[in-house]
């Protein structure tokens, strides 16, 4: 069949043996891959009476951020893992990078892989069921772990009788529109927008706002701020227009309404938070209990590209932590993640007011935020958490009610090293390894490479993580900044 999901094997159906470890021949870019073990189905999930417990196991969907800390959080808490992984979707080759192949998810430790097509949640959910019944598992919760993961996941889950995040609201929580709209109907401020697929229709919207230019031209579903577009006229914004609609956007899908958005100046931050079913935490419905985990200010260059991410103690900021927990709850997250995008702009006295939406995930911050918050707080593991949560458990027990957000012990640096000219790669320069405060890096390009210059965070040519004391931070940042550099074959 050409549409559903495929549980590919070595052997055949009837052969399985739920312990033998299933492998699967590539599929391009997103190759599947088998490795730990479980699932629980709404009927499947009692014990009938003198039978041994089911064992419990979890699924992630489109295993991509942070996606072996989740699985390892699953493996300690005894859970398998099962992965799905959705290979036909169009996405751009910079984001096919971040997907894990078959070797690497087995090395992990995950049991079954399963391949999901066209994102027929019927079929996950029925070849679920279908593995569940056959090797005695119950399936605990089901989490995303990209952007494109957050709608199935929720939907899979429903249809499981698992938690989940409410359906009215699924379309909120991918459709940048949408989620204005949902912000706004909360009573909070955010950008005027309006969706647009023509030149004409492009003017009259911007006559109808009342807007000035810049303005933001982006894909509504869009991801990594890949296909977002600052526009300084209307030229520019025309152009925007038409390498948008009619096009395949980050997600895959085909785009045939672009987003215009008033531009909001000011500081960009990002204010991650959990959701759990805390039952004495005020009204005690479903994630009334949002936990503020890291909160993280960015600089931008004045090209408008990200040049570094630094966390922020959440008690200095509460006017942003209060509107970032309001956004959640606007959209619907009751169960894991939600990571805010926010500007702010800075009074006379240096605080941060009039926060104003970019945009809300549901799922873990990207760029290694959640490891980097985890070095920086100490006594809490992001992943467990978020399996707990997904699984309408309560907060971790060290972390009292009382507790409204968590507070880094050290200072954190996430620096992006940007491309700044086209060409071939011949050499790239970099002196990190003997940084006191160096966590980890990334160089994502290659000698040999052919690349672009660096217009959104995932055509980055790469990335430093730094963690210490904010003196040895800074020195450290100066370091890296001098030593990098990109050099390019001659050109012709």
């Amino acid at each position: 069949a050409s549409v559903g999901i495929a549980l590919l094997l070595s052997r055949g159906a009837s052969e399985i043996g739920c312990s033998a470890l299933q492998t699967t021949p590539p599929r391009g870019p997103r190759q599947n891959a088998i490795a730990a073990p479980a699932v629980r189905m709404p009927n499947a999930n009692a014990n009938h009476d003198g039978a041994s417990p089911k064992k419990s196991a979890i699924v992630l969907i489109d295993p991509v951020t942070d996606w072996r800390q989740v699985v390892r959080a699953g493996l300690d808490a005894d859970h398998d893992v099962i992965t799905v992984q959705m290979p036909d979707v169009a996405l751009p080759e910079k984001f096919r990078t971040f997907l894990p192949d078959e070797a690497a998810l087995r090395d992990a430790g995950v049991a079954h892989a399963l391949s999901s097509r066209h994102r027929d949640v019927f079929s996950i959910a029925r070849e679920l069921q279908v593995l569940v019944g056959r090797c005695d598992l119950r399936i605990a919760c089901v989490v995303p772990l990209s952007e494109v993961a957050v709608e199935i996941s929720d939907a899979v889950a429903s249809c499981l009788g698992l938690p989940h995040n409410p359906m009215g609201s699924m379309t909120a929580r991918r459709d940048k529109g949408l989620m204005k709209g949902a912000v706004r109907e909360a009573g909070l401020r955010v950008a005027e927008h309006a969706r647009v697929g023509t030149e004409e229709g492009l003017r009259a919207a911007v006559t109808e706002l009342s807007l000035a230019y810049p303005v933001v031209v982006k894909t509504p579903s869009g991801m990594s701020t890949t296909d977002v577009h600052i526009c300084n006229d209307e030229k520019e914004a025309s152009d925007a227009l038409a390498s948008i609609v009619g096009g395949t956007g980050p997600d895959g899908r085909t785009v045939d309404m672009a987003l215009l958005e008033e531009y909001i100046g000011g500081t960009e931050f990002a204010i991650n938070l959990m959701a759990f079913d805390d039952a004495n935490a005020g009204s005690g419905d479903a994630g009334s209990r949002l936990l503020v985990t890291d909160m993280w200010k960015y600089e931008k260059t004045e090209r408008a590209r990200y040049d570094s991410a630094e966390i922020c103690n959440p008690a200095d900021h509460p006017d942003l932590v209060s509107y970032a927990r309001d956004v959640a709850r606007a959209v619907g997250i009751r169960y894991g993640a939600a990571h805010v995008e926010l500007k702010a702009r800075q009074d006379g006295d240096g605080r941060y007011v009039d926060p104003v939406m970019i945009e809300v995930g549901a799922r873990l911050s990207g760029g290694r935020k959640s490891t980097m918050a985890q070095a920086a707080i100490g006594d809490w593991d992001p992943f467990a958490s978020l399996i707990e949560s997904h699984c309408g458990g309560n907060c971790q027990r060290r972390i009292p009610q009382s507790v409204k957000f968590l507070t880094p012990k050290q200072f954190v640096r996430h620096i992006f090293l940007p491309i700044d000219e086209g060409g071939t790669v011949k050499e790239i320069r970099l002196q990190a390894p003997t940084l006191a405060t160096l966590h980890s890096s990334a160089v994502i390009v290659k000698a040999g490479d052919v690349v672009e210059e660096t217009t959104d965070i995932v055509s980055c040519a790469g990335f430093v993580w730094l963690v210490g004391e904010r003196e040895q931070v800074e020195k450290d940042t100066n370091e890296i900044l001098s030593s990098f550099s990109l050099i390019l074959e001659d050109k012709d």
